[in-house]
C-alpha cells in the first residue's frame, strides 16, 4: 500500500506550480539535486532527489503538482520547505491539507495503527472460518461413522 504526499497550491489544477517557480523553488533548498537525467519534454515531470538518498525523488508532473511516493520524514521537512518557497500547501493523496511534519507523522500513525487493526480483524476472522469449516468437517465425519454403525446395527 502506497501513500502519496503533494505539494500544490490551493486552486490545485486550477492554479498549477509552473516550471519556473519549481526550478526557483528547488534550487534554493540545500537538500534537494535536480535529476538533470530526466528531461522536462521527454517524461513531462520534473525530477529531484534528497541529497542524502538518491533513490528518493520528488517530481512535479504536467499538472503542476508535485508529489512523492511513501516519502520519509526527512523529504516531508523538505516538502515543506519548499511549498514556503512556491506560496503553496502539502497535502494527502486524498487533498486533505497537511500543516507540519509532525501532523504529518501524527496521521501517518494514526493511518498505519487503522490498517493494522483491519488486516488483524481480517485475520481472526480468516480463522474462526477455517475453524468453522474444521468443526463442520469433524461433525459431518462424526455423523457419518454413526449412521453407518446404525445402520449396520439395524440390518444385522
Amino acid at each position: 500500500m502506497s501513500a502519496y504526499v503533494y505539494i500544490a497550491h490551493e486552486g490545485l489544477r486550477k492554479t498549477p506550480i509552473s516550471r519556473e517557480a519549481w526550478l526557483s523553488a528547488v534550487s534554493q533548498c540545500q537538500e534537494l539535486a535536480v535529476d538533470e537525467s530526466r528531461s522536462y519534454s521527454a517524461h513531462r515531470e520534473h525530477v529531484v532527489r534528497l541529497k542524502r538518498d538518491r533513490r528518493v525523488t520528488l517530481r512535479l508532473d504536467h499538472h503542476g503538482i508535485a508529489g512523492a511516493r511513501d516519502p520519509s520524514r526527512e523529504l516531508v521537512g523538505v516538502m515543506f520547505k519548499v511549498a514556503s518557497y512556491l506560496g503553496a500547501n502539502i497535502y494527502s493523496e486524498r487533498f486533505n491539507q497537511y500543516t507540519s511534519t509532525a501532523d504529518w507523522t501524527r496521521r501517518r500513525r494514526k493511518h498505519r495503527r487503522a490498517v493494522d487493526k483491519q488486516r488483524a480483524y481480517k485475520g481472526s476472522n480468516r480463522l474462526i472460518q477455517v475453524g468453522l469449516c474444521c468443526t463442520v468437517l469433524a461433525a459431518s465425519t462424526i455423523f457419518g461413522f454413526v449412521a453407518a454403525y446404525a445402520f449396520l446395527a439395524m440390518n444385522t
